[in-house]
């Protein structure tokens, strides 16, 4: 039963994560393709929220 949790809970920030980067990849290619092009700026807690998506995601994929 607590396996279940936690498997829905994982599954869950799975989307979650892949959501954040989806939207990520789509701003980049906006600020890519606007004319002109715009500058891409990140600070460093966004940076750091991405890195931990990019990772959990690559943990999951290994995991399951």
């Amino acid at each position: 039963m607590i396996i279940d949790l936690i498997h829905n809970i994982v599954i869950f920030l799975f989307a979650f994560s892949v959501l954040s980067i989806m939207h990520l990849i789509i701003s980049f290619l906006k600020a890519l393709l606007s004319t002109p092009p715009k500058k891409f700026e990140l600070e460093r807690r966004v940076l750091i929220y991405y890195g931990i998506c990019v990772s959990f995601i690559i943990t999951t994929l290994l995991n399951f």
